[in-house]
């Protein structure tokens, strides 16, 4: 089976290095860190199927990054993990479509596993429907 995989972006030195750590306990996965959104938007073309947005970042918004790479690629899924709490913020970043918004707590990386773990269930399946051919046999089945 194909990785999956899972860019982040991060510009605090410990907390992405906590994060690339949470990922670390995953198989089959490949993970991409990133201290600033240039970075990350430079490197879409090699495909992530997650990213995750910390939204306060040196040199772009993170609600901008989330559109930069809605525009590029609307099936890529973002989670935001933020210190951000204001529910109007919050509010606007989730109609961008992102799967998920965690707000950076002391359980905050637990509720991020599970939501990878999740996550990654349903694009393995995805993926694994887009591999079986459409026939008339299994059409209806």
């Amino acid at each position: 089976m194909e990785r999956i995989k899972i860019f982040l972006v991060e510009d605090n030195r410990t907390e992405n290095i906590l994060l690339k750590l949470s990922l670390s306990s995953f198989v089959n996965i490949s993970t991409q860190a990133f201290t600033n959104g240039k970075a990350l938007i430079n490197n879409l073309t090699s495909g992530p199927d997650i990213v995750i947005v910390d939204l306060v970042l040196p040199d772009i918004s993170g609600l901008d990054l989330i559109k930069m790479i809605k525009e590029y690629d609307e099936n890529i899924r973002i989670i935001v993990v933020s210190a951000q709490k204001d529910i109007d913020l919050i509010a606007k970043v989730q109609s961008e479509g992102i799967y998920n918004y965690i707000v950076k707590s002391d359980n905050c990386l637990e509720h991020l596993h599970t939501i990878i773990s999740d996550l990654i269930a349903i694009l393995k399946c995805r993926k694994t429907l887009k591999d079986i051919p459409l026939t008339e046999d299994n059409m209806y089945n």
